[in-house]
């Protein structure tokens, strides 16, 4: 028997749920071949430490949280008869309410600014001309007789 084959028998070996036939090839095999021996007793080891970690040891307070969880919501019922009222239809009325108080008042904060536009002050645009201009500014003369 060909190890490639001996190999993807080997986890059905194991759990014993080959023939017989097929049981003997693979026990001759093993005592033949250690590179397939030593891959058994790995898997072998491997597949009883899962079994060891399968059965989990339940918590020993889980029922009793389990019951003081539920006796909590028992409680938390008869007070929420108040807050999905609230929640649900105060709340919107509530926040409406702020938002039209505050466009009135806007709006009424807007209309006692009185612009008057005919006694509005303003300044005519002047604009001054200077002569002799490059006295003043003696660095371009300079750059620009050179």
């Amino acid at each position: 028997m060909k190890c490639k084959i001996a190999h993807k028998k080997l986890i059905f070996y194991s759990a014993g749920k080959l023939n017989d036939a097929e049981n003997e090839e693979i026990k001759t095999h093993l005592q033949t071949c250690d590179n397939c021996h030593n891959l058994y007793i790995e898997l072998k080891s491997t597949l009883i430490l899962v079994e060891k970690k399968k059965t989990l040891e339940p918590n020993p307070f889980l029922y009793t949280r389990i019951n003081e969880k539920l006796a909590n919501l028992e409680s938390e019922k008869d007070q929420a008869v108040i807050t999905p009222v609230y929640k649900k239809v105060l709340q919107p009325i509530f926040f409406t309410f702020l938002l039209a108080i505050g466009l009135f008042s806007g709006v009424k904060l807007g209309n006692t600014v009185i612009i008057d536009y005919q006694n509005k002050l303003s300044v005519p645009h002047i604009t001054a001309f200077y002569f002799n201009d490059f006295q003043q500014e003696k660095l371009e003369v300079f750059l620009l007789n050179e």
